[in-house]
């Protein structure tokens, strides 16, 4: 599978090894067999149900938005945002017990991902918080919980920065809790030894398209492939339609975060798409320096030897508004911790909940905006 952007100094490098599991080098991990394509349509068809049960599209800033829903309208609203190169589908595991704990779940598959497709990609984390506003007044939402995984946190952070008063709650899934640009110029010496071991990691060769599906998922797969099959369903929300009526890989990765040495190059900054430029400015300490709304901030530490940890970063959050904060490790957990440890979320997440509730943060939900 192709890392280049999820091994960039933007991108969490563990996430790379959670993503990548590679197979034994010159083996296909999925070889076009019967049985493998029995695996593969029965997970398609499993991706198609819920799409047509949870799936609906929404109109906001001008374009086609796609969401995945659970819950009623009476529960608190929660909208996330999915980690870089994911889609609304990383939710499907919790949906439905956030659902059950009292939220009103809305996954959103923001621009260039997934579902919502765009052809100017040319946009910054503050143009997708300003499609998650936009999302919200069209529900009639006064207020939600934010909350997002990797890039998603820096959706979250960004949100707060230009709407803070929207905001409830907070959920940071190992992202939008650390100065990236920092990490950054701390993380670069890493980065250069990661590009001589893992070269394969930082493969810029485009993406290919295919006119059967079936090999664009594997494509989109990568190593992920060696998940459960119940799992599957968020792989194929991985590949889409071209406009030459082929299927390929929903992202492109280039295009949106960069590659190259300006990648992983602090002072290159500039080179580099403006999503990218956007990311490398969040900064939780001065975004979060008059939180008033709980947090939960979850830190999975189980990759931490690839690159070094952000634990302390997130303590120095933490510190800041520890009457608010909740800081939350995951031992043993990559960087995906909700989709490896799902039932540990669904626990933290009802805590926060119940944070909201004491704290009535939620009083916003009958306020105006």
């Amino acid at each position: 599978m192709k890392m280049s952007v999820a091994c960039s100094a933007l991108a969490l490098s563990a996430s790379a090894v959670f993503f990548a599991s590679p197979a034994v080098a010159g083996e296909d991990p999925f070889p076009d067999t019967p049985a493998n394509r029995a695996l593969y349509e029965s997970s398609l068809k499993a991706f198609e149900a819920i799409d047509h049960e949870r799936g609906h599209f929404a109109t906001v800033n001008g374009l086609k938005m796609h969401y995945l829903e659970w819950g009623a309208g009476n529960k608190i609203p929660l909208i996330w945002s999915h980690g870089f190169s994911s889609s609304d589908f990383e939710l499907i595991q919790v949906g439905q017990d956030l659902a059950d704990a009292g939220y009103h779940v809305y996954s959103l598959a923001y621009r260039g991902h997934g579902q919502t497709q765009v052809a100017d990609l040319n946009f910054s984390l503050a143009d997708i918080a300003d499609d998650v506003a936009g999302f919200m007044e069209q529900k009639g939402l006064h207020c939600a919980v934010i909350g997002g995984l990797s890039l998603g946190g820096g959706v979250a952070t960004t949100f707060y920065e230009n709407y803070p008063k929207r905001a409830m709650g907070l959920v940071l899934e190992d992202g939008g809790m650390d100065h990236v640009q920092s990490r950054t110029e701390r993380w670069l010496p890493r980065q250069k030894e990661l590009k001589v071991e893992h070269p394969e990691w930082f493969d810029t060769s485009p993406r290919k398209s295919y006119q059967d599906r079936f090999f664009a998922f594997k494509d989109a797969a990568g190593g992920l492939i060696t998940l459960p099959p119940t799992l599957w369903p968020i792989l194929q929300s991985w590949v889409k339609r071209d406009q030459a009526g082929n299927w390929r890989y929903h992202i492109e990765p280039e295009r949106l975060l960069g590659v190259g040495e300006a990648s992983i190059d602090p002072a290159r900054g500039n080179e580099l798409p403006l999503l990218a430029q956007s990311w490398r400015r969040v900064h939780p300490i001065i975004t979060y320096r008059h939180l008033n709304v709980p947090m939960l901030m979850i830190d999975p530490t189980g990759d931490d030897d690839i690159v070094g940890s952000l634990t302390p970063e997130f303590e120095k959050l933490q510190a800041l508004r520890p009457e608010w904060i909740r800081h939350v490790k995951y031992p043993d957990t990559p960087h995906h911790a909700h989709v490896v440890r799902p039932d540990w979320f669904v626990r933290d997440m009802k805590e926060l909940l119940t944070r909201i509730q004491q704290t009535h943060s939620d009083a916003c939900l009958k306020s105006a905006p």
